[in-house]
């Protein structure tokens, strides 16, 4: 039986900034919410700074330039992912039942319409000569072999665990291009098999 999913946001909101928060972090809360749902190259600077309310100044006096936001952006992305991932988790459930928990992630925002795919996966098609951008995204591709591992009682490096991620990765794929929830439910089924298969065969 799948677990129940926590109504846990793991995508940028997708409302304005409020007013009441400092030029840096309605600047980020902008690109966030831009990048993610519109894509990286398709947002300028311009619109950023126009709808964060700031002066082109503040913006790059925090920032910049363009490269150093997006770097930015994918860092608190990697830390909101971290965060949601950590607090769905059950630590004294089995570990296929934490696999299902930690797939179904992705379910609840395809099912609350705030899925945009992966935000690491979208920067490496939007920006793949980026260094600072391939940088951040090893540093993911890290904690994702980590949080995997601690569910599975795993060695990051094992070969379960690079299986798992290979599913979770194309569990994403597939419901960016679908909207299907179910379709992340069968990747988790294939995740768990995989699981069985590994304790099976020690």
């Amino acid at each position: 039986m799948t677990a129940a999913i926590p109504q846990t946001r793991t995508t940028a909101p997708n409302r304005s900034p409020a007013r009441s928060m400092g030029a840096r972090e309605r600047i980020m809360a902008t690109a966030r919410r831009l990048f993610y749902t519109r894509g990286i190259n398709a947002t300028g600077i311009d619109l950023v700074i126009a709808e964060a309310g700031v002066a082109k100044g503040s913006m790059y006096h925090h920032f910049g330039n363009k490269q150093a936001l997006v770097v930015a952006y994918l860092q608190q992305e990697e830390a909101a992912w971290k965060a949601a991932s950590e607090s769905r988790d059950d630590p004294r459930a089995n570990a296929t039942e934490r696999l299902r928990i930690f797939f179904d992630g992705i379910s609840v925002d395809v099912l609350a319409g705030t899925f945009h795919g992966c935000p690491f996966m979208n920067a490496a098609i939007e920006r793949p000569d980026d260094p600072g951008v391939s940088q951040v995204i090893a540093h993911y591709r890290e904690a994702l072999a980590s949080h995997i591992a601690q569910l599975l009682g795993e060695d990051g490096s094992s070969t379960v665990v690079h299986k798992v991620m290979v599913l979770y990765d194309g569990a994403k794929t597939s419901a960016k291009m679908t909207r299907d929830p179910a379709l992340v439910e069968l990747a988790a089924e294939m995740a768990c098999e995989v699981v069985h298969e590994h304790g099976a065969a020690r």
